[in-house]
């Protein structure tokens, strides 16, 4: 692992960590407390002092300090590294990277820049409370519904309709010409002859009301403007700089973090009044899009606090195509994750089993599902959020409680060019619909829509299911069909007075396993399980994580294979797990970069796990694209087993403690996800054999 990593986690305790935001209880050799990732009365979140890991088994969360600070204050790995290296008193720049004398001179440019947004900041905004020439911003607020208080939290400012108002205040702090045109807050003056090397600036924002833009962590990073009065563009963004990039930030995300986490979802709106508005009223968990549209650098910030994505866009031709845009993003940025379907079995004779039935017990479908929830919000035609919200709070916060569900969404907009009233409107209507319907693989979810179709399109649910059937039948699908070997009960494994939790819990503890007792396996085995680089026999997970992200970076195109199996909570490894997440979000954007361009794409610190990774699989021998993907996905599969086996042992450890306690309660809880668990790995058991 990385030895910038490590050195942070030895200096940094996370109990002390999760304890400045989580009342910590000791239970045993472990600590407990409420979740701060959802609402729970019964505390379920443990923190393991002898691992240093933490994990929710309420939520399923878990990981170690560098997991738990990114989620809980949604910020990205490289910016958790540097608040811990500050905490540890560690410096960043003596690890790997650039020379560090440039780090220091980088980093240290960059808080100038920090300091020269917020004093700009600062300036706006007092002019907008106390000068004169503000007084039409001030109406226009008025006119907007805005209040003093929303004024006062958001920093609202004006710029006047100066060339060098904000430049000459700057510059008389002591700023440059240059920090200023590097900050975006001033243009160089083009002189005769087209010559901008000689010495001028003007101010950037003029004549506008200003909306700063902070980061995750509330900092100024930039600034928007609204203009007052004739001119365009209505909206000005500050350009990109070092702090700023208007397709990774989202407004409003410092307001809105703690009550989308309460909340469980996010609301996306398009405008800064939109999002103000609604904070205003409030709706709390509402944030922005900055002058473009959803990215997938939205979304891998807002994952990391709900799985619920409401999309609350302009009604318009432009919102309805920015809706569409958006949710092809939010369903790239958000990972896969398998799912065990169940499949109807054969039909047993009434000898075996004492009458006929259908019993979907023993065979399972692993299918690849969304690890999100993602809607969209209802709202009267032609009325934007923020004058729906002032006009009738009642139907904005119905709205919201009730947002329409992706595949209901799709039923209307998909439709509205449409006479679903003639034929040939009828045949499109269903031509575009069925392979939306097919993506559902609930079955009982997927015939209610199907009867849903049907009673729309006044056409025969027969018909439509036949045509149904032939749509599923030629997409393709990365499930795998699995088969569990006999029933436990004929194999005897139940005992006499043993719990629901504690039955199963005894019948995984050996299974899938092709190890011998030495946990090494025989000469035969051995032989037998070794893949073309590494040992199936191999107990050191952290081998097989370098191993799968080895492959990953050699072979681009084996990500689609893995993403619905793993996820980063999955990895053991601090760096490989923000490797691993870095290389899906590349992939599931459709991008691959050339091997040489992961120095730039991947932070220093990681450089080193790269360069291990990469070794793991220089020696393996070449092989075709089928045993790739089996490889790989046999990896996949090992990992989140052994994942499953640590949460496992982890309950079965809580559960002896609360027994000792006398506290049922807890006991009873954690006997519930040992079931669950157990189900999990029997699903995992029956599907490793299957890519082995």
């Amino acid at each position: 692992m990385s030895s910038l990593i490590e050195s942070i986690k030895a200096k940094v305790d996370l109990v002390e960590e999760i304890g400045l935001v989580v009342t910590l209880q000791k239970s045993g050799r472990s600590f407990k407390g409420a979740c701060p990732f959802h609402n729970e009365r019964t505390p379920s979140f443990f923190v393991f002092i002898e691992s240093q890991t933490w994990r929710c088994f309420g939520c399923h969360e878990g990981g170690d300090i560098f997991t738990f600070v990114e989620k809980h204050q949604g910020i990205e790995f490289r910016d958790a590294l540097l608040y811990l290296a500050e905490k540890a008193g560690v410096t960043v720049d003596d690890f790997g990277g650039r020379d560090p004398q440039e780090e220091r001179e980088a980093h240290a440019y960059k808080e100038r820049l920090r300091k020269l947004n917020e004093d700009a900041q600062l300036w706006f905004h007092q002019a907008l409370l106390r000068s004169r020439e503000a007084s039409a911003a001030r109406a226009y607020l008025q006119e907007r519904g805005i209040n003093s208080e929303s004024v006062m939290s958001f920093g609202l400012g004006y710029a006047p309709d100066r060339w060098d108002g904000l430049s000459s205040y700057l510059l008389g702090l002591g700023y440059t010409e240059d920090e200023l045109i590097t900050g975006g807050l001033a243009r160089a003056r083009e002189h005769e002859g087209g010559d901008t090397n000689s010495r001028g600036i003007y101010d950037y924002f003029r004549n506008r009301l200003i909306f700063p833009i902070r980061d995750a962590r509330g900092r100024a990073i930039g600034f928007g403007g609204r203009i007052l009065g004739e001119g365009q563009p209505k909206y000005l963004n500050s350009p990109q700089t070092l702090l700023f990039e208007k397709n990774t930030v989202l407004y409003a995300l410092d307001m809105a973090r703690e009550t989308i986490k309460q909340e469980k979802q996010v609301i996306i709106v398009e405008g800064y009044v939109d999002a103000l508005i609604a904070h205003q009223y409030g709706t709390k968990q509402t944030v922005a899009c900055i002058g473009s549209a959803i990215t997938e650098k939205h979304i891998q910030q807002l994952k990391k606090l709900t799985r619920q994505v409401t999309l609350a866009l302009d009604p318009d031709a432009a919102g309805i195509a920015a809706t569409e845009h958006g949710i092809q993003e939010a369903l790239k940025g958000f990972d896969r994750t398998v799912v065990p379907v169940p499949m109807p079995a054969e039909e047993r004779s009434a000898a075996t089993y004492g009458r006929k039935r259908q019993e979907p017990r023993g065979i399972i479908r692993l299918e690849e599902q969304v690890d999100a929830e993602i809607n969209v919000l209802q709202l009267p035609a032609g009325e934007d959020p923020d004058e729906v919200i002032r006009r009738d709070l009642a139907i904005w916060e119905n709205a919201v409680r009730h947002p329409l569900p992706l595949i209901d969404y799709y039923f209307v907009a998909r439709t509205t060019d449409l006479n679903i009233r003639e034929a040939a409107g009828k045949a499109e209507a269903a031509h575009r619909l069925l392979p939306i319907v097919a993506t559902i693989s609930d079955r009982a979810k997927r015939d209610v829509y199907l009867r849903q179709l049907a009673h729309m399109l006044h056409m025969d649910e027969r018909s439509l299911n036949e045509e149904l059937r032939r749509v599923l039948h030629g997409q393709q699908t990365s499930g795998v069909v699995a088969k569990f070997s006999e029933r436990a009960e004929q194999r005897g494994e139940f005992k006499r007075g043993q719990s629901q939790g504690e039955r199963v819990a005894s019948r995984n503890e050996g299974e899938g396993s092709d190890l011998g007792e030495d946990g090494k396996g025989s000469d035969k085995q051995r032989r037998e399980a070794r893949v073309s680089g590494l040992d199936k026999t191999e107990r050191d997970k952290l081998k097989w994580e370098d191993y799968l992200l080895g492959l990953l970076l050699q072979n681009p195109a084996l990500s689609e294979h893995v993403c619905g199996i793993i996820n980063d909570g999955d990895f053991a490894g601090t760096d490989t797990r923000e490797l691993y997440r870095i290389i899906n979000a590349v992939y599931q954007r459709g991008s691959s970069p050339l091997p040489q361009s992961w120095e730039t794409a991947v932070p220093a610190a990681l450089q080193e796990t790269v360069g291990r990774v990469r070794r793991c699989v220089e020696t393996r021998s070449a092989a075709d694209i089928g045993s790739l993907v089996k490889e790989t996905r046999q990896c996949a599969f090992r990992l989140k087993r052994s994942r499953l086996l640590q949460s496992e042992t982890e309950l079965r450890f809580l559960i002896s403690e609360a027994k000792e306690a006398g506290d049922a309660t807890a006991e009873r809880l954690l006997w519930h996800q040992v079931v669950t668990t157990a189900r999990e790995l029997r699903t995992i058991n029956s599907a490793i054999p299957l890519h082995g």
